[in-house]
């Protein structure tokens, strides 16, 4: 499948992974109440080697960071000291995430027995997780992470992981970020970012 983002086709190919729409039809994201994908996410066990290979083909730069994941509820149970090894960046207009196997919780490591890496997730930042995350579970998509953080009405992480790997073959992952009660999105920050370590000297 080509598309008009030449990025993103090449990242695909060189990743041999498919286009969201080639694993699920655009149709049941609307179904859902659902906006379409923002994000692709892989899941990693080599994430360096990873962005090395994506920004080869035009994607990013890529923030690559461990960080700590506060709050991570993993099958109801409150995980302590997990940590996640992410890369974040875009291929055009669509944002690309490769997330490592982590410390303390086996959400990305046991989709990775068998493989170096996988198509593990989309990512859809969207407002309304209280709507959201009801109509998941009565669509059949157990929630199974949930996690982020809370500074009263100020600013709000929401993220949360719905089983939805029978019906579609990947997890949906819905992030619900807010700032005083309006949508915020990070995307002008890793645009920004990008912008300043393309401009250093290598």
């Amino acid at each position: 499948m080509e598309t008009s983002n030449r990025v993103l086709d090449a990242l695909l190919k060189e990743f041999e992974l498919p286009h969201v729409e080639e694993r699920v039809p655009r149709d049941v994201f609307y179904q859902l109440g659902l906006k379409f994908p923002q994000q692709y996410a892989i899941a990693a066990r080599d994430v360096a080697a990873c962005v090395k290979r994506a920004e080869a083909v035009g994607a990013g730069p890529f923030l690559h960071v461990t960080i700590p994941a506060p709050n991570w509820v993993e099958r109801g149970e409150l995980l302590k000291d997990c940590k996640l090894e992410v890369a974040l960046g875009y291929a055009g207009d669509r944002q690309v995430e490769f997330l490592g196997p982590g410390e303390g919780t086996k959400h990305y490591a046991r989709e990775l027995v068998d493989a170096d890496y996988v198509f593990h997730h989309v990512g859809i930042y969207q407002n309304g997780m209280s709507e959201i995350a009801p109509r998941l579970e009565a669509a059949g998509h157990p929630e199974v992470v949930r996690g982020g953080i809370k500074l009263g009405s100020a600013l709000s992480f929401d993220f949360r992981y719905f089983d939805s790997r029978e019906a579609l073959g990947i997890y949906l992952e819905i992030q619900d970020f807010t700032y005083f009660s309006r949508e915020l999105s990070i995307e002008p920050f890793l645009r920004g970012f990008a912008k300043i370590k393309t401009a250093l000297p290598i």
